[in-house]
């Protein structure tokens, strides 16, 4: 995905048609930079505990497993504060996979009456017109 965002055609060529002071592409920079950051930041992180892809339960491998338990910690506080329920792991599974069932309703819906339409175009350029 990193790669890609480099060597993705439509932007590169939107991207040197408008100056840098233009918000969007602006946005876009930082974007391709952060997404380029974190993702050697991983690849470092991965390279480093090469083992933990076939020995995850190992102990070494614990520090994979703690963001996601963090994650549902702060989700749980969260939630608690907002709606002041209980939220459960099988409630976060629920709303994971549910939230995962309406991302790949919107992309279907997308491939079959979106893109056979409009074809792939971002209407970046019409942005910068008006």
């Amino acid at each position: 995905m990193t790669v890609s965002v480099w060597f993705w055609n439509d932007i590169n060529d939107e991207l040197k048609e408008y100056e840098f002071n233009y918000s969007l592409i602006t946005t876009t920079k930082v974007w391709r930079w952060s997404l380029t950051f974190i993702s050697l930041n991983f690849l470092i992180q991965s390279l480093q505990n090469l083992n933990c892809f076939s020995f995850i339960n190992s102990a070494e491998c614990t520090i994979w497993i703690q963001p996601s338990s963090n994650f549902y910690i702060i989700l749980k506080s969260l939630f608690n504060f907002f709606f002041g329920a209980n939220f459960t792991q099988p409630i976060a599974k629920f709303l994971g996979l549910f939230a995962l069932l309406i991302y790949f309703l919107g992309l279907i819906q997308w491939l079959i009456i979106k893109l056979p339409k409009n074809g792939r175009n971002s209407y970046f350029s019409e942005n910068g017109s008006k």
